[in-house]
């Protein structure tokens, strides 16, 4: 399982075929094209399928990584994936809670 967490390993691949630790396993940095790709593959999907990678990506998981593992390994790392996924949109309606009662405002 990798544990790193950094922008060079958490996509799950690309569209031009590179790897998305090919940049990094001879200890250079990811090209701006790996980059650019694994930024691409991430912004495909539902809201929720990008927040699924996001919570992997927290947990230094990816999808080849998920893909690897025993049926057993997977099942326990989608629980906690579960587990936060349930945590993040609790925070989100407590925020809009909040919100709707004018207890903090939140500006841009």
């Amino acid at each position: 399982m990798q544990t790193t967490n950094n922008i060079g390993t958490m996509g799950t691949g690309s569209t031009s075929g590179a790897t998305a630790t090919s940049g990094t396993q001879s200890g250079s940095k990811p090209s701006f094209k790996e980059l650019l790709d694994q930024l691409t593959d991430y912004t495909k999907g539902s809201a929720g399928e990008r927040l699924q990678k996001m919570i992997l990506a927290k947990l230094g998981v990816t999808q080849d990584d998920l893909n690897r593992m025993s049926p057993e390994e997977r099942e326990k790392v989608m629980q906690k994936v579960r587990e936060m996924l349930k945590q993040e949109i609790e925070a989100q309606k407590q925020l809009e809670e909040m919100q709707k009662n004018n207890k903090i405002r939140v500006s841009v």
